[in-house]
C-alpha cells in the first residue's frame, strides 16, 4: 500500500510538473504567435507568386449529405493556388454521383501514381470547367489511410493539407497554416492549426456564422478537452519541437517529404500520430533540420460525438493509437537522438496517456478503500480531492486564458461561466469515465477488434 501510495503521488507529481511547463510554454508560444503575426503580412503572402500551392485532400465514404456543400466551401476559400482532390473510398451511397452531377465531372483518363500503396482505383474525374478538382474513385479498404495515400499520388502541389469530409474551414485557415512554410521553407515540414466543436454553432452554406457552445453535456465537456488540448499543450509541445500529433481533421505536410517515409500506415488506427512520429524519427535519423509546427488561429470546425456509445469508440481509438505508435517507435522512446521528441514528448505519451489512466484508476480505487477502511483519515482523503480538482481548474483557466489571447470564440461571459461550471463538475464522473473508457482500448488492441467509423448527426445539429 506504501509503495503504491509513492507511485500515485509520484504519478501526479510528474504530471503537474510536466503540464505547468507545457502551459508556461505555451503561453509564451501564443504571446510570440499574436505580436509577430498581421492580417498585412497575410494579405501580401496571399499575393505573391511565391506563395506555395497546396493540394486539399479530403476522403469521403457515404458522404452524400454534405460533401457538395463541403467542396463548393473549400473552392471558396481564400488562398492563391489551391486544389482539391476528393477520394470517394468506395461509398454505398451516391457520393459520387453527387459530385459528378453538381460540378459536372467526366471520367479522364489519369494513370494512377506510383509512389504509395493504396487500393485498386476505380475511375477519376475532372470537370470540364476550370475548377480545380478531382474526384479519385477506389475500392474501399484500408480506411481514411489508404484514402490519404491515394490522394497523396493523384495531388499536384508540394503542400498538401488533410480535412475530413465533414469538416468546415475558416475563410482564411490554409493561408494562415501555410505561413510557417512561407516563413521557414527549408525547415519546415508540418503543421497543425486549431480544431474547434462545431456542435451547437449556427452553420448557412457551409460557413460557421455563430460560434456557439452545445447543448449537449458530453459535446461540452470536450469542448474543455480541446481547449487545454490545443492552447494548454499542443503549443506548448510545439515550441520545443516536441510536439507529435498532426490532427488528420486539419494538418498541412510536406508531400515529397511524406511519400519518402512511406505515406500513412493502414494497419494501424492512430494513423496521424504514428505519422508525425515517424517524421520527427526520419529527420533526426537523417540529421535533417526540420520543424512540426502548431499554430493556434487557423480553424477547422468539426463535429464531437454527444452519445456515450460514439465517445467511448473514440476514446478507445485515440488510447490504442498511442499504443500502436509507441509500439512501433519504442527506441526513441528515452533516446537523446531524437531530442524533445524522444527524450520529452514520447515519455510524456508513455507515462500520461498510456500509463496514466490505469494508475488512476488504481488510485482511485485504492484511495477510497484506504479511506472507507479507515487507514486514511477524512482530512487526507478530502484534501487530496480538493488539490486534484484545483489543478485541473488551473490548466484548464490557464488554456482558456490562452484562447482568450488569440480571437475569441466565445466572447459572451454567460457562455464563459458555462466552460468554468463544467471544469469543475468534469472531475466528478466524467474524467474517471474517460480514463475507464480508454483501458478498454487496449482490450481492443489485443482483439485487433476493426474500427467502425463515428456516427454522426451533422454540424447543423
Amino acid at each position: 500500500m506504501i509503495v503504491f501510495s509513492y507511485l500515485v503521488v509520484g504519478f501526479f507529481a510528474a504530471f503537474v510538473l510536466v503540464n505547468s511547463l507545457v502551459l508556461v510554454l505555451a503561453g509564451v508560444q501564443v504571446r510570440r504567435y499574436v505580436t509577430g503575426t498581421s492580417n498585412s503580412a497575410l494579405r501580401r503572402m496571399l499575393r505573391s507568386p511565391l506563395t506555395p500551392p497546396v493540394s486539399i485532400l479530403v476522403p469521403a465514404f457515404n458522404e452524400s449529405a454534405v460533401i457538395v456543400d463541403s467542396v463548393r466551401s473549400l473552392l471558396a476559400l481564400d488562398y492563391r493556388v489551391l486544389e482539391i482532390v476528393v477520394v470517394n473510398d468506395g461509398s454505398t451511397d451516391d457520393t459520387l454521383q453527387r459530385l459528378i452531377d453538381v460540378f459536372g465531372l467526366r471520367a479522364v483518363n489519369r494513370p494512377t501514381p506510383p509512389f504509395l500503396p493504396h487500393t485498386q482505383v476505380r475511375g477519376v474525374y475532372a470537370p470540364d470547367s476550370s475548377l480545380r478538382l478531382l474526384v479519385v474513385d477506389k475500392e474501399n479498404g484500408g480506411g481514411k489511410a489508404d484514402s490519404l495515400n491515394a490522394a497523396i499520388n493523384f495531388a499536384s502541389f508540394p503542400l498538401f493539407c488533410t480535412l475530413d469530409a465533414d469538416s468546415i474551414l475558416e475563410q482564411d485557415a490554409v493561408a494562415r497554416a501555410v505561413l510557417p512554410f512561407v516563413d521557414d521553407p527549408e525547415r519546415t515540414v508540418a503543421t497543425g492549426g486549431l480544431i474547434r466543436i462545431a456542435n451547437g454553432c449556427l452553420i448557412e452554406h457551409g460557413r460557421v456564422v455563430q460560434a456557439r457552445l452545445p447543448t449537449s453535456p458530453y459535446a461540452m465537456f470536450q469542448v474543455l478537452e480541446y481547449v487545454r488540448g490545443f492552447f494548454g499543450s499542443r503549443t506548448g509541445w510545439s515550441a520545443i519541437n516536441g510536439l507529435l500529433i498532426v490532427s488528420g481533421a486539419f494538418g498541412v505536410f510536406r508531400r515529397d517529404l511524406v511519400i519518402e517515409v512511406g505515406g500513412y500506415r493502414t494497419d494501424i488506427v492512430g494513423e496521424d500520430l504514428e505519422l508525425v512520429t515517424r517524421l520527427h524519427r526520419t529527420c533526426r535519423r537523417a540529421g535533417r533540420p526540420y520543424r512540426i509546427v502548431y499554430v493556434p488561429e487557423p480553424i477547422c470546425w468539426t463535429e464531437a460525438p454527444q452519445t456515450a456509445r460514439a465517445l467511448r469508440s473514440q476514446r478507445r481509438r485515440w488510447y490504442r493509437g498511442s499504443i500502436e505508435a509507441l509500439l512501433i517507435h519504442w527506441r526513441m522512446v528515452g533516446n537523446p537522438r531524437y531530442r524533445a521528441a524522444g527524450l520529452v514528448a514520447l515519455p510524456a505519451l508513455l507515462l500520461f496517456e498510456v500509463l496514466g489512466p490505469w494508475i488512476e484508476v488504481s488510485g482511485y480505487l485504492v484511495t477510497l478503500a484506504a479511506f472507507l477502511l479507515g487507514t486514511l483519515s477524512a482530512t487526507t482523503f478530502v484534501l487530496f480531492v480538493a488539490i486534484s480538482v484545483l489543478y485541473g481548474l488551473i490548466l484548464t483557466i490557464g488554456a482558456i486564458a490562452l484562447e482568450d489571447a488569440a480571437p475569441s470564440l466565445y466572447p459572451a461571459w454567460a457562455q464563459l461561466r458555462r466552460l468554468w461550471w463544467y471544469a469543475l463538475i468534469e472531475n466528478f464522473g466524467y474524467r474517471q469515465l474517460m480514463q475507464i473508457w480508454r483501458i478498454g482500448g487496449l482490450w481492443e488492441l489485443i482483439r485487433k477488434t476493426k474500427w467502425e467509423p463515428l456516427e454522426r448527426r451533422g454540424l447543423s445539429a
